[in-house]
This record gives C-alpha cells, structure tokens and sequence, in this order.
C-alpha cells in the first residue's frame, strides 16, 4: 500500500477504535467498592449522560468530583477512567494521563486495569510518544479478559508498530516478548519493515520461525504467507557507480555524487515500501577516475543480481565504461552525462540526459519550424561542448533548408567580440545587396534583344529606358536574377551596403545561435550584439538558464529563447511530492542533481516493477520508452538511445517562461497552451 494510503486508513482505523474503546468503557463502569454512595451514583450517571452527548468539559468536572470528594466510593475506578477519557476528548493530554496514572497506582487490580493501558496508549499516541503508546497497547492486550479491549489494543499495536516505531525499538519490544501471537504480530510489523529498506534476507529470517509455528497461533498463516510471497518475488540488484570522495576536490565531484546518490535512494526507498521484487543497490565511488570507474562496472557486471548500473555521473567517466558495458551485456544509465557518442557504444548503454548533438538540433528545429527562421549565423564558444553543440546546428539547418549566413568563434572568457561581430554584420549586409540593370546607362541593342528573347516584354524594357531606372535583376529574370543576367551578358552593377554605419540595422539574419561557455557571458555577448545593430531572435543553450543574469541584461537578452533540460512548476503536484519526500528523508530541499539521479532510478524502477527482472528485459523496456515523464524533465529514448527531449523557455518582460517541449528524434515541438 503506497505511503499516502497506509496513513490515511491508519488515521480511520485510529479514530474507529478511539470511538469503540470509549463506548466500550461507559458500558462496562461499574462500581470497584461496597461504599455505596447515592448523591456520588446521581454525579456519576450525569455526567455519562453529558459524556456521551459529548459535552465533554462538564462530564469531565463531574467526573473529577467524584475522583476528588468521594475517592473511597463505588464509583471512584470509573470517574478516573471517564474522567481521562472526557479530558482526552477535550484535548488536555496531561490531565488526562495523570488520572490514569493515579487509577493504575491507587487501585492496580481494578477491573479497568487493560483499559487504564489502552487509554494510556491513546493519550501517548496523540502525543508522538509512539514508543510509550506501543507499551501501553502491548500491556492492554496482555491483561485484559475482554475479547473488544484485546482486539482493539492488537490493532493499534500493529498500527503503531507498522507506520512509527523504528526498526531498533520493534527489535527491543520482540525480545521482551514471550512465544505466542504478540511475538508473531510484532515481528510480522519488523519484517515489513526491514523489507522495506531492501533488507530482503533480514526480513526472510525474521520470518521463518515465526512461520514454522503451528497454524492455530494468530498471525502464523500471515507470516508464512508474506515469507512465500518474498521468496517467490526474490531480491535484485542494481549497481551506482559515482563520485562520492573525490580527494583533491570533496566539495564539488564528491558533493555532486552524494546529491544524485540521495535522489537514487529515496527512489529505491519509495519502491521497496509498495513493490516487488525489492531492490538493492550496490554502491561504488568511482572517485572521478575513469580507470576505478571502469573496474568498478566490470565487477559489477559480473555479479549476474545486478540488472543495470546507474552512472558514472562525469562524461569522461561514461566514456571509459560504456564499450566494457556493452562488452558484459550490462545495461548502463548514465544521468547526466552529455558528450556526443557514448550511448553509440552499443545498445546496452543509455544517455538519460540529452547530449551535445540533440541540444544544438533542438534550436534549429525551433528556429526553422517555430520560428519560421530561414537564414542563421552562429556567435560560439570555441570550447569542446559548445563546438559540438554548433555543429550539431548548423547541420540541422542545411538538412532543414535554411541557409548559414557566418558562423564566428571565441574564446571562452573573451570579452571583446568587436571583430566577430564586424564580420558577422558585413556578410549579413551583404545579404542585403542588390544586382541591377542600369537602364542610365546606355544599353546595347544586343542587349536589350536578348532580353526579349529571354522573356522580357518590349514595353517594361522601354519605360525603364524612359524612367532611366536602375532595376534589380530579380525584377527581370526571377529569384535567379543573377545566374540568369550574366549567362545572356547583361552588364549588371552591385549597390553596396553600408555594412559599417552601425545606425543601419541588420535584418537579413533571421535567428542567431548564440552557445556561451558559462552565464557570466550573457552581458558579454549580448549588449555587443546590441551595439552591432543586429535585430534578430536569439537563441541560447542551457548556459542561457540563469535568471539573475538575464534580468540584469534584460534590456539586450529580452526574447532570448533556449534549451534546458531542467524545468519544473513549483505546483506541479509531481513535483511537490517529490520535494515533501525528499524532506521528509533528508531533512533538506532537494538540489537538481537529487532530481536527476531521482528521475533515472525511478524510470528503471518502474521496468523492474512492469516485470523485467532480466538484463535483457531492460534493456528491450528501455528501448521502448518515449515519454517518462520525470520531476526535472522528460526522459524520450528512441535507436538512438540518447533522451531526445528538452524544454523550450523563453526569457520576455523580466521573467523566465516555457514556451514549449521539443522531441528531436521526432522534430515535434509541443507548444505550450
């Protein structure tokens, strides 16, 4: 049963047995004395009359009368319990303990001994003292002779034990415990327990003797029935390799690791609580060594328990175990690894997170698609991901149709980009040119024959002639204007544009791709591609992602459209549980990289829990996964086995917002509505 649904029925099951155990004590009060009292019987009687009218602040003074003026009558037993229970509807916890207290101390063979006990555990469960509240339960259940007391004590002993008491305190309460269906029901609750951290041998030796008890004990055919259920269902495996002490560098590699490791965890932790079989992780710290990384996959691999290996987290890891993963049959995720070419090793290797080549394909499929962008340039980076990232791009373009103006370099950390942009704006100025006719001139009549010939009526030619106009050849010959004029020998004349004069706008370049080496170079390149007059959309990478630097550029970066492939609504409802969840387990806010290793996990989990329990039942799933939706972004796999999705966001009036999702193996872009 999933967390969420354990508690609420746990919730009813508690108030349902409060109710039951409180009718059961009003019916059951009689007197404990011979000392008869009538004015003290008349109290008592009123005061169960406005109890169970739920006028509970006055039955709870009466109660106490009595307790307090009459404490050697008849019904002084039960004025301590109805006066604690009246006390404990009223939400006064002490109160009600401490007349419970002096109940079990003043008159410790009363026949309101178990409910004294039950009360007790109610009152410690409403205080969080779960460790007092299963006690007090255990003594009700141990004491009493009646059948309703021990069935309602047994079941909130079994609530108790199974969703607050930790694993050491059960441990302790079973060995204080004698052989019977006490022992059974609380080692039942620890095997549950255990099982759920992924402990499956634990809980299996827990179970086992408590399975071979005779079947007429309570809970035995349970214990013996989970047991069978474990044993069917079997354990598996799955390997992690990360960097979790990175010597030279703790605080980053190290730091890095244990946050996807924390992700991983609470995945697992969320499967093992309501699925089977149960999970196991194999943890291994690469180090950020490609060599330990490699060996640490190769030992895994040959463990035949382990399904898949999750990691290594740095590319350069990724790249040195995915030919020794394909080599083992293996199947291997990497979370966040990004270079081009990894999962090309084999179909046993899996990039969960896009690569170089699908985030430069995605700007142009928006540009071309979204944008109705025809002709590009390119401003980048000259560093290895931003290089292949342009490629990647400029490839998209020319298999679209579109046209590459210029693509300039720079230097990562450069910050003048005078002379990349000069030549940037003088081809894209000359785009702008035109090829004329000078019909000033004067024209040859060969010329103007051929002209005719071609196609060209005798009456434009002749008000052109008169008008002295200066025609683009366009005009005359169609969109091959020029290829046309210089086969029949037209003299043609080039108006040159005024590439330099930086008050002329350039409007020829219809979006500009813009890969950075880091977010510091958001003002860089922006204000200089503002000076040099380029109007145009830009478009960005996942470096783009930083709304403290857009916003103070926001007057040059506005419109800027990129790629990330982390996204997420702070009311998304996935996206809430996730973060209530990781809190609840870490006592802190997750960090994207928790996303991460979170997201990768749980995709292999849910293949685990549709049944593949094989390497190749992983590897066949994995295949066929399109669109996992996962907390920090989609997860789509195709032949390439490289996730092929991203989210489109747009920086516009000093705010970041997503304008879309982009499958490039399916060069679909999803707008948003």
């Amino acid at each position: 049963m999933p967390p969420r649904s354990r508690f609420l029925a746990s919730a009813v099951a508690f108030h349902f047995l409060l109710l039951a155990s409180f009718s059961l004590c009003a019916q059951t009060a009689q007197e404990d004395s011979v000392a008869f009292r009538p004015e003290v019987e008349r109290t008592f009687q009123e005061a169960m009359s406005l109890f169970n009218a739920a006028k509970y602040e006055e039955a709870a003074d009466r109660f106490t009368r009595i307790v307090e003026q009459f404490p050697e009558s008849h019904r002084i037993t039960g004025a301590y319990v109805m006066g604690a229970k009246a006390r404990y509807e009223l939400g006064e916890y002490q109160s009600a303990e401490d007349l419970v207290r002096q109940l079990l101390a003043r008159f410790p063979k009363s026949r309101y001994v178990d409910d004294a006990h039950y009360t007790l555990g109610l009152i410690s469960y409403q205080l969080k003292r779960y460790d007092r509240a299963a006690r007090s339960f255990l003594l009700a259940w141990q004491t009493t002779r009646e059948a309703k007391v021990k069935n309602h004590a047994q079941r909130m002993l079994s609530l108790v034990a199974s969703t607050h008491l930790q694993i050491p305190e059960l441990r302790q309460m079973i060995t204080e415990t004698g052989i019977g269906e006490i022992r059974a029901l609380l080692t039942i609750r620890l095997a549950e327990r255990v099982l759920n951290t992924g402990e499956v041998n634990g809980a299996i030796e827990l179970l086992r003797p408590i399975a071979r008890l005779p079947r007429t004990i309570a809970w035995v055919s349970e214990a013996a029935a989970m047991l069978e259920r474990i044993e069917r269902s079997g354990v598996v495996k799955i390997g992690v390799v990360l960097p979790l002490k990175f010597k030279s560098d703790p605080l980053s590699a190290g730091g890095v690791g244990e946050e996807l490791l924390s992700g991983i965890r609470l995945a697992v932790d969320e499967h093992n609580a309501e699925a089977m079989p149960k999970v196991n992780l194999e943890v291994r710290d690469s180090e950020r060594d490609a060599g330990v990384a490699a060996r640490h996959v190769s030992e895994l691999s040959m463990d035949s328990e382990v399904l898949a290996i999750v990691g290594p987290l740095f590319s350069t890891e990724a790249i040195a175990c995915a030919a020794l993963a394909q080599a083992r049959r293996v199947p291997l995720i990497t979370p966040t690894a990004t270079f081009n070419g990894i999962a090309a090793a084999g179909e046993y290797v899996f990039q969960a997170n896009p690569d170089y080549a699908v985030r430069g394909r995605a700007m142009a499929q928006y540009a071309y698609r979204v944008a109705n962008a025809r002709r590009f340039a390119v401003l980048s980076a000259a560093d290895t991901p931003n290089r292949q990232m342009t490629e990647a791009f400029l490839g998209e373009v020319q298999k679209l149709g579109g046209e590459a103006v210029d693509v300039e370099w720079y230097n990562p950390g450069e910050t003048d980009l005078r002379t990349q942009l000069f030549t940037m704006r003088q081809r894209a100025m000359e785009k702008s040119e035109s090829t004329v006719v000078n019909f000033a001139a004067k024209m040859k009549s060969s010329d103007l024959r051929r002209m005719v010939q071609w196609g060209v009526p005798q009456h434009v030619l002749d008000s052109l002639i008169a008008t002295t106009s200066a025609t683009p050849v366009e005009f005359l010959f169609g969109d091959s204007g020029v290829r046309i004029a210089d086969s029949l020998k037209i003299p043609t004349q080039r108006i040159k544009a005024r590439y330099d004069s930086l008050g002329i706008p350039v409007t020829t370049i219809d979006a500009l791709f813009l890969p950075i080496a880091s977010a510091g170079e958001i003002a860089i390149v922006t204000s200089q591609v503002r000076y040099f007059n380029f109007q145009t959309q830009l478009l960005g990478t996942g470096n783009w992602n930083d709304i403290n630097e857009l916003e103070q550029n926001r007057l040059y970066a506005n419109g800027v459209v990129f790629a990330t492939d982390v996204y997420w609504e702070e009311i998304d409802q996935q996206y809430r549980n996730f973060v209530r969840s990781y809190r609840a387990s870490f006592s802190k806010s997750p960090t994207t990289n928790a996303m991460f290793g979170y997201d990768a996990m749980k995709l292999v989990l849910r293949l685990i829990r549709n049944g593949a329990t094989r390497r190749e039942d992983i590897i066949s799933a994995l295949g066929t996964v399109r669109s996992f939706q996962g907390v920090h972004s989609k997860i789509c796999f195709s032949e390439s086995r490289v996730n092929s999705c991203l989210t489109l966001l747009q920086f516009k009036n000093r705010s970041l917002k997503k304008v879309g999702e982009i499958d490039v193996n399916k060069q679909e872009v999803i707008p948003v509505e």
